[in-house]
């Protein structure tokens, strides 16, 4: 997609607006569980001032989940809120001369906090090479991190019965409730085995 994928030199400090619709497929998301009904809607604001090219932006359209109880599909809403910074990759950027080393060599020992802070960040860091900006990957990753862990067709959802797999969202079944699971369910089956003996 040319629009997700703009030059480095459009994007001044005032910013570069980008909108545009995309199918699933155009942004990779043709998984499975990724389905979309209709296009998705992606509108971003790329900055750049000195430093990372910062875009932030969002997503809608609708998405079509699986619900884990009772194994329907239904359709949700989906609204992203995108944010990314693109640093430029380490090989593009001039290295330090052999002078420079040493003077940077000593604050090396005191590293052991920066990790931290640089993994709780490290999610919305992209780097970028050449001179074009992929948009593509980081609105697929951020789709795919927004999407429920148990997606629910509603919070009530009754699921299916256990026993005949009849959905009990649509009607109840004529199976027995199940019984919950005993500790002495297995001293009752040795009971009766030593009876029998």
């Amino acid at each position: 997609m040319d629009t997700l994928n703009p030059a480095i030199v459009d994007i001044a400090s005032e910013g570069l607006s980008l909108s545009c619709t995309a199918t699933g497929p155009q942004l990779g998301l043709d998984e499975p569980e990724e389905k979309f009904q209709g296009p998705l809607t992606v509108q971003l604001e790329l900055v750049h001032h000195e430093g990372p090219i910062t875009v932030t932006g969002t997503l809608e359209g609708t998405a079509i989940r699986q619900c884990v109880r009772c194994l329907t599909e239904y359709a949700e809403p989906l609204f992203v809120t995108l944010y990314a910074e693109y640093l430029p990759q380490p090989d593009a950027v001039s290295k330090p001369t052999p002078a420079e080393a040493p003077r940077r060599s000593p604050r090396r020992g005191a590293q052991p906090v920066e990790p931290v802070e640089e993994t709780e960040e490290a999610d919305e860091v992209y780097l970028y090479q050449g001179d074009h900006l992929d948009l593509v990957p980081m609105v697929r990753e951020q789709v795919i991190l927004a999407a429920p862990m148990q997606p629910l067709c509603r919070e009530e959802c009754l699921g299916l019965c256990p026993q005949c797999g009849q959905n009990l969202n649509e009607r109840r079944c004529g199976c027995p409730p199940e019984q919950g699971p005993s500790p002495f369910r297995v001293l009752r089956g040795r009971q009766s085995k030593g009876g029998n003996a």
